[in-house]
């Protein structure tokens, strides 16, 4: 599917944007409100494979559901998805972009190594970021909350990088078969949520957290996660995927600003200055 430049521009800035908020959304529901990570993860899903299940009967994806391929990708994304969860337990939105920002030293490397494919001068910006990163936490007191969150993202984050290439295949091909394999990993990821969700309520008592006051937050959380999982497919698919990528690298600094905006987050000058630093750098490395 060939879509215009300006196309792929609104489309990544909307992916980017969605994504953003639904972090916000997340660290509310998790963080703030105190609301189990297990349940969140539930409904987030539930309410937006109720969304999509009507396009399920137009895309072939009852074989993938028992693709061995897409149900290890879908617990690879459930799991970043829970490891997020949990960080959000504790930490802001600029606190865990922080901590998986170290991801960016190992993802590279496990990208290479599944598809041989090792763009030098990404890797070093990224080195240099992490660096500038490194450097500004030995100036934090609080540096092992960075070093948790860590530990917890950074090897799910790795793990996903290195697999995702060798478990999507020829699923990535077209566009029709792009959409036919998301739809697939949401079903599965429902799958997964509910069988969590089912061995904790047995293990342990549960908040509810679905009620009137927060449905709605839950239903434009799922409208958000279809538009940022779809458009996300297309801009990265197309043939003007790098121009997109500009725009999808400002996904980090939309979460932290909508976290100062909406949940009113205290980030320090110096803090947004560093995610705008680092976001500008990996905007720039488009054009050199």
């Amino acid at each position: 599917m060939l879509v215009s430049s300006l196309a792929i521009i609104v489309m990544a800035i909307f992916s980017a944007l969605s994504r953003g908020v639904i972090s916000v959304i997340d660290r509310y529901q998790i963080g703030i409100k105190g609301n189990s990570v297990v349940e969140v993860n539930l409904y987030n899903n539930l309410f937006t494979l109720l969304f999509v299940i009507g396009l399920t009967f137009y895309f072939p994806i009852w074989n993938l559901i028992t693709d061995w391929k897409v149900i290890l990708y879908s617990v690879l994304v459930q799991a970043v998805a829970i490891g997020y969860s949990t960080l959000f337990k504790k930490m802001t939105i600029f606190e865990s972009v922080i901590s998986a920002k170290l991801a960016d030293l190992l993802i590279p490397i496990a990208v290479y190594l599944s598809t041989g494919k090792l763009d030098l001068k990404i890797y070093f910006l990224a080195v240099f970021t992490t660096l500038i990163v490194v450097f500004w936490l030995k100036k934090k007191g609080d540096a092992k909350k960075y070093l948790d969150g860590v530990i917890i993202i950074v090897p799910l984050l790795t793990i996903q990088a290195f697999a995702s290439p060798l478990l999507v295949g020829n699923n990535k091909n077209q566009l029709s078969s792009i959409i036919a394999f998301t739809l697939s990993t949401l079903v599965i990821r429902f799958i997964i949520s509910a069988l969590m969700m089912l061995f904790y309520q047995k293990s342990f008592q549960l908040k509810n957290s679905l009620n009137s006051n927060n449905l709605f937050i839950y239903i434009i959380r799922s409208i958000l996660t279809i538009i940022a999982q779809f458009t996300f497919v297309i801009v990265t698919s197309d043939k003007y995927s790098a121009l997109g990528w500009i725009f999808l690298n400002m996904t980090s600094l939309y979460g932290v600003l909508a976290s100062s905006l909406f949940l009113k987050e205290k980030n320090t000058k110096k803090e947004i200055l560093l995610i705008c630093f680092i976001t500008a750098i990996m905007l720039i490395q488009n054009f050199i």
